[in-house]
Formats: C-alpha cells, structure tokens, sequence
C-alpha cells in the first residue's frame, strides 16, 4: 500500500511540474537584430524607402494579410498581398508624422520570430504582428498581419 501510495505521489509530481520548451533562448543580437527588422520596415514605409522595405520583407516568400469589408457580399473578408507589392504603396515620406513600438518579441531556435508592433499614423491604429525568418544569416518579415483602427 505504501509502494502504491508513493507512485501515485511521484506521479503527480510530474504532471504537475512544468513543461519545459524545447526551444533555446535567444540571444539579446537575435533580439537586437529582430527588432532592427520590425523598425527598418516602420522607418521604409513611414519614409517611402524601398531600400529599407527591401532589407525588413522577404518579397520572394512574404504576403500581408489584412480585414477588408466587402461592400458587395457586405461581409468581412481576409485580403492578402504579396509583401512586394505591399512596399510598392509607400514610394514618398509621409506627411504627417508616424510612431512605432515593439510591444513583444518572441523568438524560437533563432530561427523564427514574432513580433506585436503598436503603430500610430495621424489617421489610424494600426496593431501589427510581424512573422520573421532567419534565412541567409538575415531576419526577414514573411507574414505582416493586422488590425486598423481609424482615430
């Protein structure tokens, strides 16, 4: 009986303990270079600098998605946009001013990253999450999902 009660104590404490992640942590350059990404593609866009667009997006692999209105169906619809023709709609500054602020960064193996950017134009709300891969020693955004809000 005592045997019985043990087991059923260590097994216990094993569903109870954590479950640790098999990801390794990364290091704060990943971090660094991560964020450098999230705010090259803030900075390409506010400023029409498709050097920069080019550096943050993976336009071979990439896409935007984002909610649209169907004014036809009148229901919500999902759009989506290959990344390189996304950096074509900002070929000028700005002229109002923009703000940007990585709000989280979650990084896997080195390899995979998600960052939640708070992205304030004169006109609009924007929350983006921004997918990154690391592919040729470069972090580079494959997925830019949104929501917007007007001011």
């Amino acid at each position: 009986m005592k045997l019985l009660a043990q087991s059923i104590l260590c097994a216990s404490l094993l569903v109870l303990l954590p479950v640790s992640a098999h990801a390794k942590s990364s290091t704060s350059e990943e971090y660094k270079a991560v964020v450098d990404t999230a705010y090259n593609y803030f900075e390409g866009a506010a400023n029409g600098d498709q050097a920069l667009l080019s550096e943050s997006f993976d336009t071979e692999f990439g896409d935007v998605k984002m909610l649209r209105f169907d004014e036809k169906t009148q229901k919500e619809t999902i759009r989506t946009v290959p990344l390189d023709e996304f950096a074509g709609f900002f070929t000028k500054p700005t002229a109002e001013h923009w703000k940007a602020e990585v709000v989280s960064v979650d990084i896997v193996d080195s390899k995979m990253a998600l960052v939640k950017m708070n992205f304030i134009t004169a006109k609009t709300h924007y929350i983006d999450y921004l997918v990154m891969y690391k592919r040729d020693s470069k972090w580079k955004i494959v997925n830019k999902t949104f929501v917007a809000e007007k001011l």
